[in-house]
């Protein structure tokens, strides 16, 4: 299921700090070989800057320990695995060519649903939505995703409503970026809800980074023609 290239990018409020939670918030980063490296690194980069003022700590996880080699050919090194990690606030999962790693086997599959499912947020970059999707989690809700693959993604999660136009799109505790650069974007977005818009708009002039703050407004769109305008 796709929605017009210009229905809107949000769905209703995206979930706050939970009540009493007051430790450190446990953001993991699901890892494979041949992830896209800046679909991770945009996204940490701004969640882990410390003029955001929130208290996350970033944990890479995988499938095993050993070191996850991106299609860029940096290689990262895991913390946790799927089972062995602990309880994770933000569950996050970049896009990458070796993503059917994860999506062709039901074991993986069943973690990495069990993981959005106990997670209070769950983002995804490029076609990261595409694992989400395969999990099920998100059939009727809102997501979007890399538009050069945005048919092949949309195909993982036939009952999702694939936004065409959007730089990210909220539903509910998703949150899901475009391509690669729309990640950083999408994080930017998360600062301005779970601190403010100001402190959002801070941590972007302090990396040199101009935030496409609407969500809407996609320039990349019309650069393909299954997400271009009719």
């Amino acid at each position: 299921m796709s929605l017009a290239p210009g229905t809107h990018a949000t769905h209703g409020p995206l979930p706050q700090i939970p009540t009493g939670h007051t430790g450190t918030i446990k953001l993991g980063v699901l890892l494979y070989n041949g992830f896209d490296l800046l679909d991770v690194m945009g996204p940490m980069r701004v969640l882990g800057e410390e003029l955001n003022t929130l208290n996350i700590e970033i944990i890479f996880i995988s499938h095993s320990l050993e070191p996850c080699s991106s299609s860029q050919q940096v290689k990262v090194a895991p913390h946790h695995t799927l089972e062995s990690a602990p309880k994770l606030d933000i569950f996050f999962m970049p896009g990458g060519i070796g993503q059917t790693f994860y999506t062709e086997n039901p074991t993986f599959v069943q973690l990495i649903k069990n993981r959005v499912e106990a997670s209070t947020w769950t983002f995804t970059v490029c076609t990261g939505s595409g694992i989400l999707a395969t999990t099920g989690l998100i059939d009727g809700y809102a997501a979007t995703t890399n538009k050069s693959l945005f048919e092949w993604v949309a195909a993982t999660g036939p009952k999702v409503k694939w936004v065409k136009r959007a730089r990210w799109v909220q539903d509910g505790k998703f949150v899901t970026a475009s391509g690669v650069s729309a990640g950083i974007d999408a994080a930017l977005f998360f600062v301005s809800q779970l601190t403010s818009v100001e402190k959002a708009r801070e941590v972007a002039t302090y990396i040199e980074y101009t935030w496409h703050e609407n969500a809407d407004e996609d320039p990349f769109s019309d650069e393909y023609p299954y997400t271009a305008r009719p």
